[in-house]
């Protein structure tokens, strides 16, 4: 593409690709500018082409997880480096290759608006970002809807990682409320998390997004870990 036809924030980008080469979201080898993922690993790591949907664990509704890639290999190193090694700018490839899966997983469903599952303030503040919130943020921008934060964590628990599956659920209960009365009053809201592991997580603020009166929520997530990954490991 000739410079002339490119938009300005493209250029922008162009140049700071050029002073600092990008790296690949999955291996770390530089990239060309304008490309965020080496030709080898585009070549192993792809969303299938059968979008596959989790349902969470909620009791009296069905709600339904869209994810991109499983939990191993490159993908769980990558999102870790995301999550805790401050990548951010994996955020925007994560996005845009949700953005493609969402399409596909819930054609028609006409978003209000993205939102995602929030750090606690303290965790954020000792990280210095929320990666679902930097992912959804992006995502909402990618299908032309607004993004809001709608949900917060209202108290400490112990970390989701570190406990079984029996122990998530209820690890969980009562930790996330809406943030303004009427926040998902009748609206469709698509909810974004990083990792869907047990989909407690997930499950609880769906909850709390439906309890608050939204007509539909469905969720999205970059990585899903699978039942034997959480019941044989601490590191999820």
């Amino acid at each position: 593409m000739k410079m002339g036809k490119m938009k300005p924030e493209r250029i922008a980008r162009f140049a700071i690709d050029l002073l600092f080469p990008p790296r690949c979201v999955f291996c770390g080898a530089v990239v060309p500018p304008g490309s965020q993922i080496c030709r080898e690993c585009a070549a192993q790591i792809r969303p299938s082409g059968e979008v596959r949907c989790e349902p969470l664990p909620l009791r009296d509704r069905k709600v339904l997880c869209a994810f991109l890639y499983p939990y191993e290999g490159k993908v769980r190193d990558s999102v870790l480096d995301f999550k805790f090694h401050g990548r951010k700018e994996n955020a925007a490839f994560y996005a845009r290759q949700l953005a493609a899966r969402v399409r596909l997983a819930f054609p028609g469903a006409g978003f209000d608006f993205v939102t995602s599952v929030p750090l606690s303030a303290e965790r954020k503040k000792e990280r210095g970002y929320d990666q679902s919130e930097l992912v959804a943020a992006k995502l909402a921008r990618e299908l032309g809807v607004p993004y809001r934060a709608s949900l917060k964590k209202v108290r400490g628990n112990r970390v989701q990682h570190l406990l079984g599956r029996l122990e998530r659920a209820e690890n969980v209960k009562g930790v996330y409320r809406l943030v303004g009365q009427d926040a998902a009053d009748g609206k469709r809201i698509l909810l974004v998390d990083d990792i869907v592991t047990t989909g407690y997580t997930l499950a609880e603020c769906a909850s709390v997004l439906l309890c608050g009166g939204a007509a539909d929520v469905s969720c999205a997530a970059v990585a899903k870990a699978f039942p034997e990954q959480v019941e044989n490991s601490r590191s999820l």
